[in-house]
C-alpha cells in the first residue's frame, strides 16, 4: 500500500510538471488563431502599454473606467483642453468584476477628483473572462488576480495563469499590442482610430441580462468611491443605432443604472451617422471628437468639472 500510494504521488507530481511544461511549449509556439483553452495573446488594445502608464502617473484629475468603448471613446487630449488631466484605465471587455479590480488597485497612485465609468450593458450578462485573460496577458499577476480567477473556474483561466507567471518572469512571448491595423496609442490610456464603419453585424433582437455577481461588483466599485470621496458619472457612450436596437429591454437597463447614481445614456443624446463608428460598437476618431465634447458640456454644467479646471 505504501508503495502504491509513493507512486501515486510521484505519477501525479510529474503529471503536474509535465502539464506545465506543455503549457509553456504550446503557448511559445502555436499561433493564437489555433490555440484552444488558452488565448494569451488575442484581441489586445495595449492594456500592458496602458497599465504600465499608469504605473508611473499620479494625482490625475479623472479617470476613465469600463471596457473598449472607455479607451475608445475619451480621448484625453479633448479633456486636457478643457483644463482636466486625464487618464484611460479602460480595459478589453472589461466587466465590472475588473473595473472592480482594477479601481481599488490604481486609485491611490491616480488619486483622481472625478470618475467616469463607461458602461456597455451587455457586458454585465459574461463571466468576464476575456477581459480576465487580457489583464493576465499583460503582466497583471498578484493574488486578487488569482483568486478571481478560481473563482471563475475556467481552463483556459489556469492555463494563462501559468504561462502568464513563467512569461512575467523569462519573457517567453512577446505580446500583441493590437490586433487591429490602423490603432494609435495616445499618451494617456487612449487608443484612437480614424477607420470608419464598412459593414453592419447582422444583429438579432435579444434581451440584457444582468448577472447578479457582475452587478455586485459594480456597486462595490461605486461604494468604494464613494467611501474615498471620489465624485462618479455613469455613463453609456453612444454606439449604433442598429446594435442599440437590437437590445429590447435598453429602457430596463435606463432605469436599473439611473438609479445608481448621475447616468447619462449617449445613444439617447446624441444620434450621430454611421460614418462616426470605428465598427457597430465603437467610435471613430471623429465620432469621439464630437462625443467628448458633448459630454464635457453637459458635466460642466453639473458644476464638478468647472470646479476642477478652475482649479487647474
Amino acid at each position: 500500500m505504501k508503495r502504491f500510494v509513493y507512486r501515486l504521488i510521484l505519477f501525479m507530481a510529474f503529471t503536474c510538471v509535465f502539464y506545465v511544461v506543455m503549457i509553456l511549449i504550446y503557448g511559445m509556439v502555436i499561433p493564437s488563431s489555433l490555440a484552444k483553452n488558452f488565448n494569451y495573446f488575442g484581441n489586445l488594445g495595449f492594456t500592458r502599454k496602458r497599465l504600465n502608464e499608469a504605473k508611473e502617473i499620479k494625482n490625475v484629475d479623472l479617470i476613465v473606467v469600463g471596457s473598449s468603448h472607455a479607451y475608445r471613446g475619451y480621448d484625453p487630449r479633448i479633456f486636457k483642453k478643457a483644463g482636466i488631466n486625464t487618464f484611460n484605465l479602460g480595459s478589453t471587455s472589461q466587466s465590472p468584476l475588473q473595473t472592480q479590480y482594477l479601481v481599488s488597485k490604481y486609485i491611490k497612485n491616480l488619486n483622481p477628483k472625478f470618475v467616469i465609468i463607461d458602461i456597455y450593458p451587455i457586458l454585465f450578462s459574461v463571466d468576464g473572462m476575456e477581459s480576465q485573460i487580457d489583464l493576465i496577458s499583460s503582466g497583471l499577476m498578484d493574488r486578487e488576480i488569482v483568486k478571481m480567477s478560481f473563482d471563475m473556474n475556467n481552463i483556459a483561466l489556469y492555463n494563462s495563469l501559468i504561462f502568464g507567471a513563467f512569461n512575467s518572469i523569462f519573457h517567453l512571448r512577446q505580446q500583441k499590442k493590437s490586433d487591429n491595423k490602423g490603432d494609435t496609442y495616445i499618451p494617456g490610456g487612449y487608443v484612437q482610430s480614424y477607420k470608419s464603419l464598412k459593414f453592419k453585424k447582422t444583429r438579432f433582437t435579444q434581451k440584457i441580462t444582468i448577472s447578479a455577481i457582475q452587478l455586485k461588483a459594480f456597486k462595490k466599485t461605486l461604494e468604494y468611491l464613494k467611501t474615498n470621496n471620489i465624485k462618479y458619472v455613469i455613463v453609456q457612450a453612444p454606439f449604433s443605432k442598429s446594435n442599440y436596437d437590437s437590445y429590447t429591454n435598453n429602457e430596463e437597463i435606463d432605469n436599473l443604472f439611473s438609479g445608481l447614481g448621475e447616468y447619462y445614456n449617449f445613444n439617447k443624446i446624441l444620434n450621430l451617422p454611421d460614418s462616426m463608428y470605428y465598427d457597430d460598437s465603437h467610435l471613430n476618431q471623429f465620432g469621439v471628437n464630437i462625443y467628448n465634447k458633448k459630454l464635457l458640456e453637459i458635466l460642466r454644467s453639473k458644476g464638478d468639472l468647472t470646479k476642477i479646471a478652475m482649479r487647474n
